[in-house]
């Protein structure tokens, strides 16, 4: 145990021994973890985001206003039926004016006017899909069935609903996020392990003498590596310190703007209720970043 302090002791004490060098390191280290988290915050929004609005895509069959209750309802059993449909809703002409007069204020001056020409809105089912890529498939499966004679449109047919484009913009928007944040990521790790690494090698070259007198008297190994892997270490928990220090103020300044104007409260909300395991891997971060390089300046300077 008493070893194991000394060891301790003597890699905190080397970290104040080249101040400028450690400022560097641990500057870097901060800027890593935090691009990391960033990147990680930027991927999980999107895609909340992209599920979100995958969510709120149905595809609507509308209906004929000739079309008797027989047959809506035969068509709706055999639409249910149709493999990666979740569900069929049935809306009538009234639900339709409603939907429409409830939806905003110019919404409710069109159901009006609907209404006083005697609601020429169809009847239409709302059909929820397990996968929206699918949508199209599905579309002409649906029109395919001999039941179809009553429909007379659908939102994939005349493309009014726009909002498969809006999905495949999402989509490309968080694969083109995801592959940045993965590049920046790599990059500035790169960079944090090369800094550090560079850190311990002048660290070895500094107290070269020490670390022969240590050998001369007897030291293990492990007692001379010891404090390196300390001191790199120390690097990450220091980094890890410092951006969790950035983060949380950070977090409560600009959480409102995020909630009002980007729609980020179920991300925030995850990051909040994770923020243990948030915290957690930022030490693990960093951590890793300092073990790693001061192990390999070891191995490459430092021959035992």
């Amino acid at each position: 145990m008493t070893t194991f302090l000394r060891i301790w002791r003597t890699g905190f004490k080397n970290i104040f021994r080249n101040a400028w060098l450690s400022t560097a390191a641990t500057a870097i280290m901060v800027i890593t973890i935090l691009i990391m988290t960033f990147f990680a915050f930027s991927t999980i929004f999107v895609r909340t985001q992209l599920a979100q609005v995958r969510g709120k895509i149905d595809l609507s069959i509308f209906l004929s206003d000739d079309a008797t209750q027989k047959q809506i309802q035969d068509l709706q059993t055999k639409i249910n039926g149709i493999n990666n449909v979740s569900s069929v809703i049935f809306v009538s002409k009234g639900d339709a004016l409603k939907k429409l007069e409830n939806s905003s204020e110019e919404g409710k001056k069109l159901a009006k006017s609907a209404e006083d020409i005697g609601n020429p809105l169809p009847a239409s089912f709302e059909v929820k899909l397990v996968n929206i890529d699918s949508i199209g498939q599905i579309n002409s499966t649906i029109r395919s069935l001999e039941e179809a004679k009553i429909i007379t449109d659908t939102s994939f047919d005349n493309r009014d609903d726009n909002r498969r484009g809006v999905v495949e913009n999402v989509i490309s928007i968080s694969n083109s996020v995801s592959k940045i944040g993965l590049i920046l990521s790599v990059l500035f790790l790169i960079i944090a392990l090369l800094i550090i690494f560079n850190t311990i090698r002048m660290a070895i070259f500094t107290r070269r003498e020490e670390v022969e007198i240590m050998k001369l008297v007897g030291a293990t190994k492990w007692f001379v590596r010891g404090p390196f892997l300390v001191e790199g270490t120390l690097y990450g928990v220091f980094g890890a310190l410092i951006s969790l220090a950035i983060i949380i103020p950070f977090n409560r300044a600009v959480s409102p703007f995020l909630t009002s104007k980007l729609g980020a409260g179920p991300t925030l909300d995850y990051f909040a209720s994770h923020f243990f395991l948030l915290a957690g891997g930022m030490f693990a971060i960093g951590i890793f970043i300092g073990v790693v390089s001061s192990w390999l300046a070891l191995m490459r300077y430092l021959k035992i």
